[in-house]
């Protein structure tokens, strides 16, 4: 992914080596991922909503396979009212967990607890619906930074005044642009996206884009930096390639943390048609 806004550094190397040089890499402690992520449309009518509960393992660096966990009790319970929600493996060995209404998270003035138990260990996590903006128009532009593939979006969005605002947009094919209002709080703000080449994305005149804006905390907001500055865009909610921590904690044993998150995003989208060069 590639922001508009962004100093390009170019470095000139000339290498040449005669020796094979093996390197060791680091197989380090096997850790359990949670991805909890959920979104509510509250634009669309009825309301939709949308995640689920994705449990994994870490890998070594050249794994290719990524283990799922099963037979885990997950639990999303409200904290105000003592209501809980239990979420089933959808498919024994898959390690997706899921819930079939998710209409509960619907609630702006609730404090949601995430709980996962594995075997003897119990992870929590809290998180409470972060409030979006309206996605008032996207557009395609003609910027070209790095060759006549690029193809840019504008997007524009309009933020809620006197609030501290953090949004996560989501460009499809695992691309993401994290933003936050401190320089446009209760205005129209306009920004640019730009498909490259290194991004492998093969768009052409007539394919649709959703453009997604997810509101977000600001912890979240600076996992998603950090994150996104050591994949450069990559496969985010797998193994890291450092150690990157999440909200979700180890009850049992708080230095055997697992990573990923668990957020709650009021969501919006707007589709959009690739138009003719």
């Amino acid at each position: 992914m590639k922001k508009i806004f962004c100093l390009i550094a170019i470095a000139l190397m000339h290498i040449s080596c005669e020796d094979v040089v093996e390197l060791e890499t680091p197989t380090g402690e096997t850790r359990l991922n949670i991805d909890a992520h959920f979104r509510v449309f509250t634009e669309e009518n009825p309301i939709r909503t949308e995640g689920q509960v994705v449990l994994t393992e870490t890998v070594n660096f050249f794994d290719e396979a990524i283990p799922s966990v099963s037979g885990a009790t997950v639990t999303i319970t409200e904290r105000e009212t003592g209501s809980t929600y239990f979420f089933q493996e959808v498919q024994a060995g898959s390690g997706i967990y899921q819930n079939s209404d998710l209409i509960f998270l619907n609630n702006f003035n609730v404090t949601f607890d995430l709980s996962v138990q594995v075997g003897d260990q119990q992870y929590t996590a809290t998180a409470a619906l972060m409030p979006s903006a309206p996605i008032i128009d996207v557009q395609q532009g003609d910027l070209e930074v790095f060759s006549e593939e690029d193809l840019e979006i504008i997007v524009t969005i309009s933020d809620t005044p006197n609030r501290d605002d953090f949004y996560l947009f989501d460009f499809g094919f695992a691309l993401y642009e994290p933003i936050d209002d401190e320089f446009f709080d209760g205005n129209d703000f306009e920004f640019s996206f730009l498909y490259t080449e290194d991004d492998e994305v093969n768009l052409q005149a007539g394919d649709v884009i959703t453009v997604t804006n997810d509101g977000i905390d600001q912890q979240f907001f600076e996992y998603m930096e950090l994150l996104l500055e050591q994949t450069q865009g990559g496969a985010i909610f797998s193994s890291p390639p450092a150690t990157v921590r999440g909200n979700i904690v180890n009850v049992e044993n708080p230095d055997n943390f697992p990573y990923g998150y668990f957020r709650i995003s009021e969501a919006v989208s707007r589709d959009f048609t690739i138009l003719e060069d």
